[in-house]
């Protein structure tokens, strides 16, 4: 005696969907199927708010924390330069001329001159205020163009 044909179990379910499909004709799934008119589905849900404010696709705190945190990235390269440069003045006045000079060639950066190192630091800061500054015109342009509030610069 032949045993009947096995079914993937896999295929099972969708088997069973077209089955039932065919046994309820296609009438029944155009029924089934709610009518929306499509300038409905263009409209927001009816008693539904947005509370949330966003201007450039940010919120007032998001605004905030980016200002926030370039202004505080600059002040703290502006007050490492001013340290920097006091420091500088303060060598210069307590040495001679004669022993401000740049490092000796093949001299690592430990045996170069105590002022040679603070050039190098003050030039570095002097860029990264440079960078931060322009980073943050950049910013009030991006927040410009978003017509943000000015009180969401803060």
């Amino acid at each position: 005696m032949a045993s009947p044909p096995r079914i993937r179990t896999s295929r099972l379910p969708q088997l069973v969907c077209l089955l039932a499909w065919l046994l309820a004709g296609p009438g029944l799934a155009e029924e089934a199927r709610p009518h929306v008119a499509l300038d409905r589905l263009l409209e927001l849900p009816d008693g539904r708010t947005y509370e949330i404010e966003k201007k450039g696709g940010r919120t007032p705190s998001e605004w905030r924390r980016r200002f926030t945190r370039v202004r505080e990235a600059l002040e703290l390269e502006e007050s490492a330069l001013a340290d920097s440069e006091r420091e500088l003045e303060e060598i210069a006045a307590s040495t001679e001329p004669w022993q401000i000079a740049p490092p000796l060639p093949g001299a690592t950066t430990v045996d170069a001159p105590l002022d040679y190192r603070l050039r190098q630091e003050i030039r570095r800061h002097r860029s990264e205020i440079e960078r931060l500054e322009g980073r943050l015109q950049n910013l009030k342009v991006e927040a410009d163009l978003a017509a943000v509030p000015p009180d969401w610069r803060s």
